[in-house]
């Protein structure tokens, strides 16, 4: 069965965090109702310590137009506005059509004609091809969508201090207390979900050919040491093409090795660099492949070790396994702790002309058989539906007893940790190590 995944270019999962680091001019007056364990950052006006007491606070780094970077311990509530407000409740749906805003290939058509026979509307989509180019369009107004799909929460930030939401009337969304996880019905970079409900998780990991790769390695004391000790693979190992997943995976070696929590999105100069010379490493070890493409070469056999995402495993499970080769030679471990777990979300357009019909659209994705069937039929990564789990996967026969580590859980997003909007200054570190790396 061919997928939409055989393309050329870009994947969305590649430039999902391209927008992660971008200034914009717009201030951030107004646009932040609250935030939890805020600190205040050393030298600030008003009230703060002073002295010796100043050493003892951690500045928290902000974003476009002094916006709080949201953090798990630096929760954050955006504001609802007089000129911004929630549609009212119980109004009728609009005729359409329907304009959607995502990246290529990352909604089922038969799913989107489901609504467009319940509902007796056409759905129109434009795509984008990273989250650059899709707010820097939403905020120039060259375009208008109502409902915008598969950007996350290292773009929240950039989206509402570009001011281009609809807060959400959760009125219209009873799937979102009924279906999905609570951990993610009130996330901590987006409050009370006012302006995004979630549409797909994935966590970073490891996946390999059990029947080409001789170390058991997910009993490994540290399975990220496999990839340093992989020459007899050379050639055939891979790593994720994109700077924040591939520095965090040393990061986490260092850490699981030393038993400590890292933190992934560190600006400190030290811990990055030492992330980028230990990436270098492998270059000369096993000639390591930067690449997206697992979810087609390791079910080929072109590559036996990578570095993966956990929906690429599932995808490849689904749609790329050679006539002949059956899906349980593939594995993926994931770190139980302290590894990195990522979700994209849907959200609303502040200029949509359909919003009733925006909001029964995100009801409609948020629904446990829409969600299901856009998952095992067309694009291969996990919503956080309370009913799908590895479990029921395995019962029908959709994915072997290996790659259960690659539906990702709810209690993992308590556990690991999110790849989230660094500073201006923050994103140079990253790309200064990531471009040193690549340049070999």
């Amino acid at each position: 069965m061919g997928h939409p995944r055989d393309r050329p270019g870009f994947t969305r999962r590649q430039l999902l965090h391209r927008a992660a680091g971008t200034a914009v001019g717009l201030t951030g007056a107004g646009l932040v109702a609250g935030c939890e364990n805020t600190t205040t950052p050393i030298g600030a006006g008003g009230g703060g310590p002073s002295g010796a007491a100043a050493q003892l606070v951690v500045a928290k780094p902000t974003g476009p137009g002094g916006l709080p970077l949201p953090r798990p311990d630096n929760a954050v509530t955006w504001a609802i506005t007089d000129q911004n407000k929630p549609i009212l409740d119980g109004r009728p749906a609009e005729r359409g059509p329907l304009r959607l805003y995502n990246y290529a290939d990352y909604v089922d058509p038969i799913v989107v004609k489901r609504f467009e026979k319940k509902f007796h509307t056409s759905v129109q989509i434009a795509t984008y091809n990273s989250a650059d180019e899709a707010i820097a369009k939403l905020a120039s107004g060259a375009v208008a969508f109502d409902v915008i799909i598969g950007l996350s929460a290292s773009n929240i930030v950039n989206l509402i201090a570009q001011r281009v939401l609809q807060p959400l009337n959760h009125s219209y969304l009873s799937n979102l207390s009924k279906n999905i996880w609570p951990e993610l019905q009130d996330p901590f970079y987006d409050r009370g979900s006012r302006y995004t409900v979630p549409y797909v998780v994935w966590l970073d990991g490891i996946g390999w050919r059990n029947d080409k790769v001789r170390e058991d390695i997910a009993a490994m004391d540290v399975p990220w040491d496999i990839f340093w000790h992989s020459q007899a693979y050379r050639g055939r190992v891979g790593l994720l093409d994109d700077k924040r997943d591939a520095l965090s995976m040393p990061m986490q070696r260092i850490a699981m090795r030393n038993g400590v929590r890292p933190d992934l999105n560190t600006e400190d100069p030290v811990v990055v660099a030492t992330a980028g010379q230990q990436l270098s490493q492998l270059s000369r070890i096993c000639n390591i492949k930067v690449t997206i493409t697992d979810y087609q070469t390791l079910p080929e056999g072109k590559t036996v070790l990578h570095h993966s995402w956990s929906g690429d495993l599932l995808s490849g499970a689904f749609y790329y396994m050679p006539k002949g080769v059956k899906p349980d030679v593939l594995s993926f471990w994931g770190p139980p702790r302290n590894g990195v777990v990522q979700n994209d979300f849907l959200c609303i357009g502040r200029s949509s002309k359909s919003p009733v019909l925006a909001h029964h659209f995100l009801e409609h994705l948020l629904d446990q058989k829409n969600a299901y069937d856009n998952m095992v039929n067309f694009v291969g990564y996990t919503p956080p539906q309370n009913a799908i789990d590895a479990k029921a996967l395995i019962k029908k026969g959709l994915i072997p007893k290996s790659l259960t580590d690659a539906v990702v859980r709810p209690d993992q997003f308590a556990a690991n940790q999110e790849l989230l909007q660094l500073s201006v200054g923050g994103e140079r570190l990253w790309d200064d190590a990531w471009s040193k790396f690549k340049a070999g």
